[in-house]
């Protein structure tokens, strides 16, 4: 029976992948994925494994230039911890903090379930991990602090990009590098240096656009109307199912949250 999962916030079909996903498909595949792990950053008067809700197109928080993280207070690993859970929920490949509303340089990515899909092996491409100069096996989900891409190379057009904040919306083909080398901290302030080609370099580039306040519809090869893009995700969130799911998530606004790190 075929399995089909989220990359970048749009469902693509394993059995499937060179299909054009049609929006009406994208809305009615919506299955909300079981929560992994994780802890409530403090204040948060909730159940453990708590989401945060997620911000969508056009908020204008999705549009600010996000800020360095200079606090290293004891919410910053509960909060990281809570965005992952926020991202494996949706089935996403990575979050943002921009995208729930905080604005600091902060994301995460896991790309485990796109690399256990042999019928996406052409994009699956490598990785190196290197935390304080040393090489380490790589442990998903990357939780980043303050990441910095300083090399970028092999430009491509990636066919199955999409977003968290921009929901509905069909599969579209956007211009990525292949290739990156990123460093940033991890949450206990270790240096990380990654050397990323393929599918996880083209995510951590989704994902640090957001830290700039640019979208992926910014990098689309073919120019999205913006009115539809907006119906669109107004469709989606009119969806019963997604109703549902966020009645059950039961996520917390991070905006509200008295987060130390800020």
């Amino acid at each position: 029976m075929a399995r089909s999962s989220l990359f970048f916030g749009v469902r693509i079909r394993h059995s499937d992948v060179s299909y054009q996903l049609s929006l009406q498909r994208a809305r009615r595949k919506i299955v909300p994925t079981g929560l992994r792990g994780g802890t409530t950053p403090t204040g948060v008067d909730s159940q453990p494994m708590q989401t945060f809700k997620i911000l969508h197109y056009p908020h204008v928080l999705l549009r600010k230039k996000s800020e360095p993280v200079t606090k290293w207070g004891k919410d910053l690993a509960s909060f990281v911890d809570g965005m992952v859970e926020t991202m494996r929920a949706h089935q996403g490949i990575g979050l943002a903090a921009p995208q729930v509303g905080i604005l600091k340089r902060i994301l995460v990515v896991d790309i485990e379930s796109y690399l256990a899909n042999s019928e996406l092996k052409d994009w699956h491409g490598s990785v190196e991990l290197l935390v304080e100069g040393k090489p380490v096996p790589v442990q998903w989900p990357l939780r980043l602090i303050n990441p910095e891409i300083v090399e970028r190379r092999d430009r491509v057009r990636f066919p199955f990009d999409g977003c968290l904040s921009l929901p509905g919306l069909p599969a579209t083909e956007s211009d990525r590098d292949r290739f990156i080398v990123l460093r940033a901290q991890l949450p206990d302030g270790k240096q990380v240096e990654i050397r990323a080609e393929g599918i996880l370099s083209i995510c951590l580039q989704h994902e640090m656009d957001h830290l700039e306040g640019v979208l992926f519809i910014d990098r689309v090869v073919e120019e999205l109307d913006a009115v539809e893009v907006e119906a669109d995700i107004r469709g989606y969130e009119e969806d019963p199912a997604v109703r549902k799911q966020e009645r059950r998530l039961k996520p917390a606004d991070a905006r509200k949250l008295n987060l130390d790190f800020l």
